[in-house]
């Protein structure tokens, strides 16, 4: 560290002086109607301070223009064209070169002939990668969420659930005038601002820091949504207040109250509930450090990734629906920017509390060899609980125009407790004759508390020749966990063949991670098209997992020694060094980028319960990657990227000791894993036809892993026992297709998505290779209108068609999944709304699971909204009119199909009042409701 904060030093002081430069904007302009260049359009740049003309100049032959401004800050752009509508748009120049894209224009004769059009700007504009929607554009009731809004731009889903799909792609992030904000829940934001707050909605897949800072892409992208705000709402305060109190005790309260100024940013919110409004998207899971994270299939053929904490390591703190759930959770959020944005400051604190208490019941098949088949069926009834607090801050200095300093750090706490209790029968089926039989009654605790923190900090520069930058990242990263717990376990047997196995022990399970790297990355121009980046760090990486169980005395005390069956003891050392080195080509319509790291990897392993053994590892992991994007117009481009990386066995994996939380199951790690190697390739196809509101995407993945680590699982007497190994030719592919258009002259919207996945995996089944097939397959059409933001009706069914393989046993599982979802709602006289939601799903049963699991869920609502803008709304809705909302998931991996079936929140009525505020001071500008016709 010493010699770390020495280059440190050194770097900062060669790099502070920094010549002054002028801002460059540039872009092109079309007539989008018949997709020609136009030359010689005006181009004019005025200062929004003080309304002065700061640059001008005109497009050339090929319709692009370039013109300087010698300081940053926020300007009007001006765009005439004689016999078109004249775009006016406002552009914040932040860097050196801000490209602006295709600028569309149309001409007044057909603007006049096709549309009347009373809003300042058109409905959707295309900037380079950013697809931007101008909200006034989407006409939504009043008293509307970010929510609703989102749901009426093409291109973007929301489910019931509140999840945001734009593109085809989920969306990660939502900011609010590109401040991270609250972190870790997008609900929060898009359930809690109002949508006459916004003035666009821009959806782009963020970048990478150093990708941004460098312009070579690396890869690394997350799909983003910005919320623009208008500018009145900067200026002053604006919230929303729910009271809400239900038939059978349900409730749920609500508040979020922002209060802006220029930069600053002030919020805060609040919920209290015990339905499924509200719930906790904590992002932290990963971070706390316990744990693991699988891919599975869902009945509709999508991928998620799924937590899963380990039993004594306590819930995760995340609501899907199952159970009985009790939620209060709020946080803060404070951002600012001074000396004209020299300095940005952002900060988020979140606090989050949650009960819930689960009765349920699932049922495992598992393809077995010889034509058998194993099924598990277990009841659980547990009760959970837990206490978050989070803090994430943010600080960047901008030395100068080409030096900066930015430093993050998030931290977390975290208690649980869990109560569990199990009853499991375990049987076979021998080409349909019943074979052994076996019952676990078991009850577990679980007491845990965590804790981490992340810090990195980051020095950036750019020198005087264009592409040349230098990059200096230092991070430290700790997490701890701390869990005690019991296990009570009885095994017998039901043909009463073998004594019942008892089993009484209390847990004890510790584990940390402290690591510390340094990177340095440099990039070099090697012509005007072609830049070159290089790269190297180091890393050290101390870890500790301490897993102890404790029998029972003779006297009911638990023993002082540890079982040595079931305990583990182990410290890790690692110590890596990475180097790496990329090319990128930059041309007007594509751009193409390769390289590669290579970094070597030393671990030092220590059992320190068996006479501190020592075991050394060495791993030489690549990671290279690729990306190509080809542009074919302005609104219609391709992109393919490939990465390949690996990926070191878990602690967890490799740890030689027996897992019994789970008696029936016994889990068995491997130290002598391998790393796996994934190759991932991913494919997007967008098209645009604005002025027809016609869009097409398109998306593919596909991944191969060698050495992936898999499962080898023997059964012995009724035990299963699974024991990590390592196989080829384990795959995954997935494909998206969305498509839709709006009906010309009506207010009639149409299209539909297509989605297909397929999940290989190899394993070895009582000494025998087995292959396991999972394959899905769903078609989802809609049907929107919407007349005058009084009348609207969306119609979306969906079938999926899943087949779940197994190459060790003929017996497929294969099963059809219909859902059909039906809204709407109508706006009456004297301010009242009713509206409607009906969602119905239809599985087909199985050979195994032959119950019925069909279900007709029927929402429905009045309001009645009070004062002169409708700010007061009295809601009165009834949840599952019916009573047949089931909890129930069905999801296929491997050789395995899984089928949950649990309590969940049914049949009450509510009774809401909600109170939309917002007070702008005098002077504030208005937001803008109509003008002259001007075309963005």
């Amino acid at each position: 560290m010493k010699h770390l904060s020495i280059l440190l030093f050194l770097v900062v002081c060669c790099v502070l002086p920094s010549a002054a430069q002028s801002y460059i904007i540039k872009g092109s302009v079309t007539d989008t109607l018949n997709n020609n260049k136009l030359s010689m359009a005006s181009v004019v740049l005025i200062r929004t301070a003080d309304s002065v003309i700061a640059a001008h100049g005109r497009t050339g032959n090929d319709g692009r223009f370039e013109v300087r401004v010698k300081q940053q800050g926020k300007y009007f752009l001006r765009i005439a064209f004689p016999g078109f509508a004249e775009h006016i748009d406002e552009v914040d120049v932040k860097k050196s070169t801000t490209d602006l894209g295709d600028l569309p224009m149309i001409s007044r004769e057909y603007l006049l002939k096709e549309f009347v059009l009373t809003q300042q700007v058109a409905a959707i504009k295309i900037k380079g990668d950013t697809t931007e929607y101008m909200a006034d554009s989407f006409k939504v009731k009043e008293g509307a969420t970010v929510e609703d809004l989102l749901k009426r731009l093409p291109g973007i889903q929301v489910d019931k659930n509140g999840q945001i799909v734009a593109q085809g792609e989920a969306v990660q992030k939502v900011l609010v005038d590109g401040e991270e904000f609250f972190s870790d829940d997008p609900k929060v934001v898009t359930r809690g601002l109002q949508a006459d707050a916004v003035k666009k909605v821009q959806v782009y897949d963020k970048k990478s820091d150093q990708a941004d800072f460098t312009g070579i892409d690396d890869g690394e992208k997350t799909r983003t949504i910005n919320l623009e705000l208008k500018e009145d709402k900067k200026k002053g305060y604006f919230g929303k207040l729910e009271a809400g109190a239900g038939t059978d005790g349900y409730f749920q309260e609500q508040a979020m109250a922002n209060a802006f100024k220029a930069k600053r940013q002030f919020s805060v919110f609040g919920i209290a509930s015990n339905t499924d409004k509200a719930g906790l998207g904590w992002e932290d899971s990963d971070k706390f450090g316990n744990g693991s994270g699988t891919t599975e299939i869902t009945e509709d053929g999508d991928f998620i990734n799924r937590f899963t904490p380990d039993e004594f390591s306590g819930w995760d703190g995340r609501y899907n629906g199952e159970g009985l759930p009790q939620t209060w959770t709020g946080g803060t959020h404070y951002a600012n920017k001074w000396n004209s944005g020299e300095h940005h400051l952002s900060a988020n604190y979140r606090y989050g509390k949650q009960k819930v208490n689960i009765d349920g019941n699932t049922d495992v098949q598992y393809s077995m060899p010889n034509d058998s088949i194993r099924v598990t069926e277990t009841h659980k009834e547990q009760s959970s609980s837990s206490d978050r607090h989070g803090f994430d801050v943010m600080y960047e200095w901008k030395i100068d125009t080409a030096t900066s300093v930015k430093i993050t750090s998030n931290a977390g706490v975290k208690a649980t407790e869990t109560r569990s209790e199990y009853s499991t029968d375990n049987y076979f089926k021998i080409k349909d004759a019943p074979g052994a039989n076996l019952n676990n009654l078991r009850q577990i605790t679980g007491d845990g508390n965590a804790q981490f923190i992340n810090t990195d900090l980051i020095l950036r520069h750019r020198f005087p020749k264009k592409g040349r930058t230098l990059a200096i990242d230092a991070k430290e990263n700790y997490s701890e966990n701390t869990n005690t717990g019991t296990l009570f376990s009885v095994i017998s047997d039901t043909f009463a063949l073998t004594p019942d196995l008892v089993t009484r022990q209390r847990k004890d399970n510790y584990s940390s991670s402290l690591a510390f790297s340094g990177k340095a990355t440099y990039t070099e121009p090697l012509s005007k098209t072609v830049f070159t980046e290089v790269n190297y760090g180091i890393t050290v990486n101390n870890s500790t997992a301490r897993n102890l169980s404790f029998d029972t005395l003779a006297t009911g005390q638990y023993s002082d020694v540890p079982n040595t069956t079931f305990s583990n003891d182990f410290t890790y050392n690692i110590l890596s060094n990475a180097g790496g080195l990329s090319f990128k080509f930059m041309y007007k319509t594509y751009n193409f980028s390769f390289g590669s790291d290579v970094s070597r990897a030393d671990y030092v392993q220590t059992d320190r319960t068996n006479t501190n053994n020592t075991t050394t590892y060495h791993f030489t992991n690549l990671f290279p990657r690729a990306n190509f994007t080809y542009r074919f117009g302005k609104q219609t481009s391709f992109n393919f990227n490939y990465r390949g990386n690996t990926k070191q066995p878990t602690i967890t994996q490799m740890q030689p000791f027996l897992q019994n939380t789970d008696p029936l199951n016994i889990t068995i790690g491997n130290p002598d894993l391998r790393q796996e190697f994934v190759n991932e390739f991913n494919m997007r196809f967008n098209d645009y036809k604005i002025l027809q509101s016609r869009f097409l995407w398109a998306s593919a993945s596909f991944s191969t892993t060698s050495n992936a680590i898999s499962t080898e699982q023997s059964n012995d007497s009724g035990i299963n026992k699974t024991r990590y190994i390592n196989v080829d030719g384990n795959y995954s592919g997935y494909a998206f297709i969305g498509y839709g258009f709006k009906v010309p002259k009506t207010d009639l919207s149409i299209g539909g998505r297509l989605n297909g996945s397929t999940y290989h995996i190899n394993n070895i089944i009582n000494r025998q290779q087995n292959s396991s097939n999972t394959n899905s397959i769903s078609l989802a059409p809609y049907v929107s209108y919407t007349k005058d933001n009084k009348f609207d009706i969306r119609w979306e069914p969906q079938i999926a068609y899943n087949v779940n393989t197994s190459t060790n046993n003929p017996v497929d599982v294969t099963y059809y999944i219909f859902t059909n979802e039906l809204s709407g709602s109508v706006q009456l006289p004297k301010k009242i709304e009713i509206g409607s939601s009906v969602d119905m799903m239809f599985r087909q049963k199985t050979p195994i699971f032959t119950t019925n699991n069909n279900v007709i869920k029927w929402n429905a609502y009045v309001t009645k909204k009070f004062l002169k803008k409708s700010q007061l709304e009295l809601r009165a809705s009834v949840y599952d009119i019916l009573n047949q909302n089931l909890g129930f998931s069905r999801i296929g991996q491997g050789n395995m199909v899984t089928q949950n079936s649990y309590n969940t929140i049914r049949r009450y009525g509510m009774l809401s009042l909600i109170w939309n505020f917002t007070h702008t001071p005098v002077g504030a500008p208005p937001a803008q409701d109509g003008g002259t016709m001007i075309i963005k």
